[in-house]
């Protein structure tokens, strides 16, 4: 079983990435995600996922329109959490 990391708001989620450069950190429903290592596996190409990179996705994920997911994108992503915002 995994620990995760519990962040205590979003500011110490920054400070987080920011001292992180390496990993490719995505909130999703204030859980957070470090997909680094997908980036190149990602459909829609790892510079899609880097405009993202430390940002909030939870609107994005779901917008069709903008960029599509299939139906196993979230479980693929799950599988990638590292923590949460509390």
């Amino acid at each position: 079983m995994s620990t995760h990391i519990a962040f205590a708001d979003k500011k110490a989620f920054d400070k987080y990435a920011e001292e992180n450069p390496s990993k490719c950190l995505l909130i999703y429903n204030k859980q957070v995600f470090d997909v680094a290592d997908f980036l190149d596996e990602h459909p829609g190409g790892a510079a899609f996922i880097l405009d993202f990179q430390n940002k909030d996705i939870t609107q994005i994920f779901h917008d069709d329109e903008y960029h599509e997911h299939s139906s196993t994108a979230l479980s693929t992503m799950m599988k990638r959490k590292i923590g949460y915002i509390q």
